[in-house]
């Protein structure tokens, strides 16, 4: 059996990553964040809003390319689209133009105490096989989604270090309803 933080809640993981310029001035991005982020700390129905970038320049973490790829837990499809019909989304849209969204329904989430000190998020996406049982996933991270449209299994784990060989960005705030 599937086991949930909040027992009985199906929450939604959702994603969008803007790949940006090698040469982008990254600080308009971190200045971003650090003007923006608390904005979204009452945000109606979000449980966490993850404000993500990566920095190709940026040691020890040497990314492929620079981005800012935000990473959002929203408690309900109807929390979801409240965001995604607000200003907020426009302004986004004005800036960066129209994403891809990605979702998952969440299978773990964690608790907000457990994220407080890390300084970085590493994303593994797994296929499952077909048929396979569903009850049995392998979670190996605090945050654990599935997306059935592609049959993925999405791990997320948070650390003070980026993690070898895996998609990792740097997490520029927070955003909760704690």
């Amino acid at each position: 059996m599937l086991n949930f933080l909040f027992p009985g809640d199906i929450m939604i993981v959702m994603q969008y990553r803007f790949t940006l310029p090698a040469d982008y001035n990254m600080e308009i991005i971190q200045k971003r964040i650090r003007e923006n982020g608390a904005n979204f700390n009452s945000f109606p129905g979000l449980l966490f809003k993850f404000f993500l970038y990566s920095r190709k320049d940026e040691r020890p973490q040497l990314a492929k390319e620079n981005s800012y790829a935000p990473l959002y837990v929203w408690k309900s499809a109807d929390a979801m689209m409240h965001f995604l019909q607000s200003q907020n989304f426009v302004k986004l849209t004005q800036d960066f133009g129209w994403p891809q969204i990605d979702t998952w329904l969440s299978l773990r989430t964690p608790a907000l105490s457990d994220l407080k000190n890390m300084n970085y998020l590493s994303i593994a996406r797994q296929a499952i096989e077909p048929h396979s049982d569903l009850n049995v996933l392998t979670r190996t991270s605090q945050l654990c989604a599935l997306d059935g449209s592609r049959w993925q299994l999405l791990d997320v784990a948070f650390s003070t270090s980026p993690q070898a060989n895996a998609e990792n960005y740097h997490i520029g705030y927070i955003a909760s309803i704690s």
